[in-house]
C-alpha cells in the first residue's frame, strides 16, 4: 500500500496538565493501525515531529512541535510539546480579522480539536504540511459527503454507524440516493444518533450517541476522503475514521482510539 504515511491525533491546548498535547489514536505506515502501543512508540521514537491543527472551517489553526512523550490519566500516552496559533474552535474571520471562537465546538469538543502529522525523522526541517480537506453535512437522518471527488454526495444514515449501541460499526454503508440539497462543512457538532433498540433493552433516549464529525479529509493521498468522528456514548468517548477502500458507497472502520479523558 502507497500512499502518506501519518498519525491521526486529536490535540488538546490543556491535554497536558494544563499544557498542550496531542493524543495520538491511529498510524498509517504501510497499513492503518490503531494499536495504541505501536502509534505512541512512533511519537516517543521522535517518528512524528510536528502536527498541523486544524480549526472548524478546515483550514489550518496552528502547528504543534513534539518534544515528547508524557503519561496521562490510566496510562495513556501522549504527545507533549510546544504549540502555536488559534484554537482548534475557531474559523476565519475573513479580510484579515483573524479567527473568531465557535463555541458549539468548545462545548462538544473542550476547545480541541483535529491534528494530523506526517511521519518523518526529528532532524527533518518543518515544512509546508498540507492536507486536502472537504465537508460533509446533515441530510435528513443521514451524513452527505462526496468521498471519491466526483462532485455526487453519498448519504450515509446515522444509524448505520453504530454497531448496537455501545460500538461502532466496521463497515457503513451509504442509502440508495444520489445527491444531497445540503451544504458541506468540515466540522459538524452535537448530532444525536437514537440507536435500534431490541425489545426491552430501555428507551433509546437512554442510549442517544452523540456524534461529532471533526473533518473530512483525504488523510492517505488517495484521492478520497476520510471522515473523522468522535462518538459519544453513555460512559465513553471515542474517535473514529471511516474511509473507503473500493466503493465510494460502502466506508469501512479504518481506525479507532481513546480519547482525551472527559
Amino acid at each position: 500500500m502507497s500512499g502518506r504515511q501519518l498519525v491521526v491525533g486529536e490535540m488538546c491546548p490543556q491535554g497536558a496538565g494544563g499544557r498542550p498535547a496531542v493524543m495520538p489514536l491511529m498510524m498509517r505506515t504501510a497499513s492503518w493501525s490503531d494499536n495504541a502501543e505501536e502509534v505512541a512508540a512512533a511519537v516517543e521514537r521522535g517518528s512524528v515531529p510536528r502536527f498541523v491543527v486544524y480549526g472548524v472551517d478546515g483550514k489550518i489553526a496552528g502547528r504543534f512541535d513534539t518534544l515528547g512523550v508524557a503519561e496521562i490519566g490510566a496510562a495513556q500516552s501522549v504527545a507533549s510539546g510546544t504549540y502555536v496559533g488559534a484554537s482548534p474552535c475557531t474559523s476565519d474571520a475573513g479580510k484579515n480579522n483573524g479567527r473568531v471562537d465557535d463555541q458549539k465546538c468548545v462545548v462538544a469538543t473542550q476547545g480541541c480539536g483535529l491534528a494530523l502529522g506526517p511521519l518523518g525523522r526529528p532532524d527533518d526541517p518543518p515544512d509546508n504540511i498540507t492536507f486536502a480537506t472537504s465537508g460533509a453535512c446533515l441530510q435528513d437522518n443521514a451524513i452527505a459527503v462526496d468521498i471519491d471527488g466526483d462532485k455526487v454526495m453519498e448519504q450515509f444514515p446515522l444509524q448505520g454507524v453504530l454497531d448496537g449501541v455501545r460500538s461502532p460499526a466496521k463497515e457503513w454503508s451509504a442509502a440508495p440516493v444520489v445527491g444531497a440539497k445540503c451544504t458541506p462543512v468540515f466540522t459538524l457538532f452535537d448530532v444525536k444518533i437514537n440507536p435500534q433498540l431490541e425489545a426491552g433493552k430501555g428507551s433509546a433516549a437512554q442510549h442517544t450517541v452523540g456524534l461529532d464529525l471533526l473533518g473530512v479529509a483525504d488523510l492517505d493521498g488517495d484521492g478520497r476522503n476520510e471522515l473523522v468522528l468522535a462518538l459519544r456514548f453513555p460512559t465513553v468517548r471515542t474517535i473514529v475514521v471511516y474511509g473507503a477502500t473500493a466503493s465510494p458507497q460502502r466506508l469501512e472502520l479504518i481506525g479507532e482510539g481513546q480519547s482525551f479523558p472527559r
